[in-house]
């Protein structure tokens, strides 16, 4: 049985993609915190290292849905 989907004011795939990005963004906050564990410190600075990227290639996907027009509400 498939799940309803949730009913927002912008495109499900706009959605996606900001949700995406906020869910990134909370994490990078949370390596600061971690960080201070100098026993796993390279452990998080790696992680932030493929968060920073990740939330980049979100953004530059942002960047394309405005450009479509995508970024309207509806």
């Amino acid at each position: 049985m498939q799940q309803p989907q949730e009913q927002t004011i912008v495109p499900n795939e706009v959605y996606n993609v900001l949700k995406a990005v906020s869910t990134k963004l909370e994490g990078l906050a949370a390596y600061n915190k971690y960080e201070q564990d100098q026993t796993n410190a390279q452990l998080w600075q790696q992680l932030r290292q493929q968060d920073v990227q990740a939330v980049r290639q979100l953004l530059q996907q942002l960047e394309r849905f405005a450009q479509a027009g995508k970024l309207t509400a509806r």
